[in-house]
């Protein structure tokens, strides 16, 4: 007798006899209890990409970086950036795009031209997904099309491809981007200080608690002024007064060294700005 039998106290022994008779004849009164249904596997959400983008293309052709800045909307698997929420600007290394070889794209000739961003998500899992979308830039000299795909788990994009066909007197073009998403805000706490044509200038930049808006105050040689505008990626508009002139400010952040490049609206560099101490700048 096995140690499970001595154990149990003899009448239940009886019992648990004639149970296992009655299984092992047939037409039994016995029946195995229902087994439940298997359940579907629940659908993997969708990953968000709504919110400020940095994409860095490098063309296999010439070397060259294509830098886009997008405040990307979503709505289900569309995702999409209108002409006032998407710009780019052109570097000749990854590592010296600030300041940028030249703002817009090759398509420009002057003024800076208008780029839209259009895409679909799809093949959603839990944790990535798979994006597809066209960057159409328009400028004075036509447009081109940057035809895009890649994986990406809502934050970032490590291994994206593109192409561009030959446009706007450029060859066809291809290679590989990257890209992050990080929101871009600031906090009045921090200063920035720069020289322009003689001019001493002390910013402070405040960006609005939900959106793309921010203002900047300062002073221009101790006279005070104050700007108003929006961020799209790190790139930065703003407009106002300075010492009685009219002003529109172009500012590309770099977060690595805390500084502006500032632009005039012809893409003209009017200087930096540097930090002057620890920084506030906000990271998603």
């Amino acid at each position: 007798m096995n140690s499970f039998a001595k154990r149990m106290p003899r009448p239940y022994l009886i019992v648990l006899s004639l149970s296992l008779l009655n299984i092992g004849c047939g037409g039994g009164g016995y029946s195995s209890p229902p087994q439940p249904s298997p359940q579907p596997s629940p659908n993997p959400s969708v990953q968000s990409m709504q919110g400020s983008w940095t994409m860095s293309f490098h063309s296999d052709v010439s070397n060259d970086y294509t830098v886009l800045e997008a405040n990307i909307s979503q709505s289900g698997t569309h995702v999409f950036a209108g002409a006032t929420s998407a710009l780019v600007y052109q570097g000749a290394t990854l590592a010296t795009t600030i300041p940028p070889t030249s703002l817009g794209s090759k398509c420009d000739s002057g003024a800076v031209g208008t780029v839209t961003l259009d895409g679909t998500l799809a093949n959603v899992q839990p944790t990535t997904e798979a994006i597809t979308f066209t960057v159409t830039q328009t400028g004075a000299l036509g447009a081109a099309v940057i035809n895009a795909s890649a994986s990406t788990d809502g934050t970032q994009i490590l291994d994206g491809t593109y192409t561009v066909p030959a446009a706007c007197g450029f060859p066809d073009d291809h290679g590989t981007f990257q890209g992050f998403q990080d929101s871009v805000k600031f906090s009045s706490a921090d200063m920035y200080t720069g020289s322009f044509q003689g001019d001493t200038i002390v910013v402070r930049f405040t960006s609005t608690s939900t959106g793309f808006g921010l203002t900047a105050t300062g002073t221009d040689n101790t006279t005070a002024f104050s700007l108003t505008g929006s961020s799209t990626g790190f790139f930065l508009t703003l407009t106002g007064n300075i010492s009685g002139q009219s002003v529109t400010w172009l500012l590309l952040y770099d977060s690595t060294y805390n500084t502006f490049s500032i632009f005039d609206s012809d893409a003209k560099h009017l200087g930096t700005l540097n930090g002057t101490g620890p920084y506030d700048y906000l990271r998603k």
